[in-house]
């Protein structure tokens, strides 16, 4: 059953985010071929800095809109499935809550996930020309240096980083994705403009997440790695130590809520749903 539920939920969802991610892979495929593909020393000036700049701000504003519409048409798909007009024809089916929670949590997750390995794939495309991908490979060693890739850390490869960095991120979508379904879940306890109270319980969960955060990665010392020290190269500021330091405690954080909030949004639908 829960096989089919996955299916059901992820057929509702593609009816919109395929073409999404396909407009954005095209137009960053375009902006490959025509204007990053064709960045040269030579071809350096004010006007073509001023459209290369203004290219990439575009481009991170769309990836930026990209994501947006994901998570927000998994939650609009999670709000009219399970409390809209169509809730009440949900209710009628010998199934869960809980059954029906995990399923629409599972195939938002995949397409969130879906949607940062696009991100990655984009980016990819649109910045790793072969023009800074030779600069790269000719200052690798001062690149690596740079960002910290010495002493233990001096193994790790960009890829492996890179790799690392899009498992993260992949995990912190499947938290997104628990987090706007309990937005919506705590909106419905508003009597009235319950959409407003999703939205604002959305907004007050994520400052309250990016709260602890700061108290967390101040009561563990993180922030003490961001002042350089003038003493030998371990005690300076290493940004890969940084970096991974940041995920430990942001995974541990993103365990934590998000197992108290897909719980809460379970107990509200199981207690406190009124369709009325």
């Amino acid at each position: 059953m829960l096989s089919k539920l996955i299916k059901y939920d992820m057929k509702s969802l593609n009816r919109f985010l395929p073409v999404l991610h396909l407009f954005i892979l095209l137009s960053s495929i375009m902006i490959r071929v025509f204007i990053t593909g064709r960045i040269k020393p030579q071809t350096s000036s004010e006007q073509t800095d001023f459209l290369i700049i203004l290219c990439y701000v575009l481009y991170f504003t769309m990836i930026t809109a990209l994501s947006t519409g994901t998570y927000l048409i998994a939650g609009i798909r999670f709000y009219k499935n399970m409390f809209s007009d169509e809730g009440y024809l949900t209710k009628t089916l010998p199934i869960t809550n809980g059954m029906h929670l995990l399923s629409k949590t599972i195939a938002g997750s995949i397409w969130a996930m879906v949607n940062m390995c696009f991100v990655y794939l984009c980016s990819y495309v649109v910045i790793w020309t072969p023009y800074i991908k030779s600069v790269v490979d000719e200052n690798k060693d001062d690149i690596l240096q740079e960002f910290g890739f010495v002493g233990k850390y001096a193994g790790l490869s960009f890829s492996t980083v890179l790799l690392i960095l899009l498992l993260f991120s992949c995990f912190g979508a499947i938290s997104s994705i628990i987090m706007i379904y309990a937005s919506v879940a705590l909106g419905q306890l508003f009597s009235s403009h319950r959409v407003l109270g999703a939205v604002v319980s959305y907004f007050v969960i994520s400052t309250l997440i990016s709260v602890l955060s700061v108290v967390a990665m101040a009561l563990l010392g993180s922030e003490t790695r961001l002042i350089v020290t003038s003493g030998s190269l371990e005690d300076e500021f290493n940004l890969v130590s940084y970096m991974i330091e940041i995920m430990k405690i942001s995974a541990g954080l993103m365990i934590i809520t998000s197992v108290i909030l897909y719980v809460a949004t379970h107990c509200i639908m199981n207690k406190k749903i009124n369709l009325i």
